[in-house]
């Protein structure tokens, strides 16, 4: 999942803070892992839907009486590294601090019970899971499901089942996929029968149900795309002449299947069949090309290059879908969208784009930073392709940086919509270059600011 981050990060990252146009704060301090000031840009619905100049509104404070969200919790890896759980009140709770080390990215279990997450202390690095429950009565001890010298887990994602918990490690010199159980009944080091899945660089998965993933393993002639058991071993043939390095996804109904086919650098194909090859339709793309299957339905969101020229060494291009049934393409975002979620009920995606002014280069070979040049948050109605709010807003760095070059990948697994679709969670960094969490809602209300640095939603 590692290979060529670097790049691309630096690529994403020049280009969303020129856009923003605004100071680049310092990492904060957190696991190597993670992976009430003044809002970011906002507008009204009826300015942002028709495009008008964005400007700076009020932020609101959540309370019983103005909730964040009508359900859910959100956990939020804090500035400093720690652990809190905020209501859709607004109240917040510590779960964990860090006296025995810094956080990642946490992790809610598909019933919202439990929370899974990379904990470093520096020297040992090891994935942890917390009993939501006993988090909400104050800081309480996690249970250590792995925890091996000389390898540091990266990326949580849990089974379907919520049982175990899944998790890529660097460990001597390559990338493994393991599983552990949630209860720690397991040996902690790995040792026990069933944790290494798979070994290979780089990787994605996506979980098909409790014993099975479709997987994307390495690059070129040498890469596998599949389906794979738990224990690593192939079901199946792998798929013909996978495309340049993203994740295979699958439905919501563990159905159908979509990935990326093509030559390495070369035009390549969007495919979405059945899990059989059956039913298969697709559309030409160019470059890296992320993709998103609706929750509810059967369509496909990607993003990727028109044209051989505008590919870049990320995802980068108009958002299209593709209908898994009838395979009719439509543009629902075009221009430079770098990034997109679905919302929980399928009825609306939020993307990233940024001004196609400040991809153009200086002299220097830097990419321009003119003062028009903007990035907004576009929440886009799938049905009607209408846009519902589009506020400008100011991406953390780290953010960028740590999940925003695979948002593909964590979308599987770390949640930033709220369950009843209302918002999403975006670390923004304001004026004095101090990174929020910032509760943007759909129809351009006013934004809520939280502290912190990254928050995921609970189902």
């Amino acid at each position: 999942m590692r290979s060529k981050r670097d790049i691309a990060c630096a690529a994403i990252l020049a280009i969303l803070v020129a856009g923003c146009a605004s100071p680049t704060p310092s990492p904060s301090a957190a696991p190597s892992a993670s992976a009430a000031v003044s809002p970011s840009a906002t507008t009204s619905a009826s300015a942002q839907a028709s495009g008008a100049p964005a400007s700076l509104g009020p932020a609101v404070s959540a309370s019983a009486d103005h909730p964040i969200a009508s359900s859910g919790s959100i956990a939020v890896q804090d500035t400093d590294g720690s652990l809190s759980i905020v209501a859709t009140d607004g109240s917040s709770h510590l779960v964990s601090d860090t006296s025995k080390g810094q956080f990642g990215f946490p992790s809610w279990s598909p019933d919202g019970s439990r929370i899974a997450v990379v904990r470093s202390d520096g020297t040992n690095t090891a994935v942890v899971v917390f009993d939501a429950a006993d988090a909400a009565t104050g800081p309480v001890e996690p249970t250590v499901i792995f925890l091996r010298p000389n390898a540091a887990p990266f990326y949580v994602y849990w089974t379907p089942d919520g049982r175990s918990v899944s998790f890529l490690v660097n460990e001597n010199d390559k990338l493994s996929l393991r599983v552990a159980p949630a209860d720690g009944s397991a040996p902690i080091d790995g040792s026990g029968d069933g944790s290494l899945v798979r070994s290979g660089d780089p990787l994605y998965f996506d979980w098909l149900n409790g014993d099975r993933l479709f997987a994307h393993i390495g690059t070129g002639d040498d890469g596998f795309l599949g389906e794979i058991a738990a224990d690593g071993t192939a079901k199946g043939a792998s798929l013909k002449a996978p495309g340049d390095f993203r994740t295979g996804i699958v439905s919501a109904d563990h159905q159908s299947i979509a990935f990326v086919r093509g030559a390495i650098g070369g035009p390549g194909k969007v495919v979405v069949s059945r899990r059989d090859g059956s039913n298969e339709h697709s559309m030409t793309v160019y470059g890296q090309t992320a993709l998103m299957f609706d929750p509810k339905g059967g369509s496909v969101a990607s993003i990727a290059s028109a044209t051989k020229e505008g590919a870049a060494g990320f995802p980068l291009g108009p958002l299209k879908l593709i209908d898994a049934t009838s395979g009719d393409v439509r543009t629902l975002i075009d221009g430079l969208v770098v990034a997109f979620w679905w919302s929980p009920d399928g009825k609306t995606i939020a993307a990233l784009r940024v001004q196609p002014s400040i991809v153009s280069a200086t002299p220097s070979g830097a990419p321009s930073q003119e003062p028009d040049t903007e990035v907004r948050l576009i929440f886009a109605d799938v049905a009607s392709g209408r846009t519902l709010s589009q506020p400008i807003v100011r991406p953390a760095e780290r953010f960028v940086s740590s999940l925003l070059a695979y948002f593909d990948q964590y979308a599987l697994s770390h949640r930033l919509w709220a369950p009843d679709s209302s918002s999403i969670l975006m670390p923004e960094v304001d004026e004095g270059g101090n990174t929020h969490v910032i509760v943007r809602y759909v129809d351009g209300s006013d934004p809520i600011q939280l502290d912190g640095d990254f928050g995921f939603w609970s189902p």
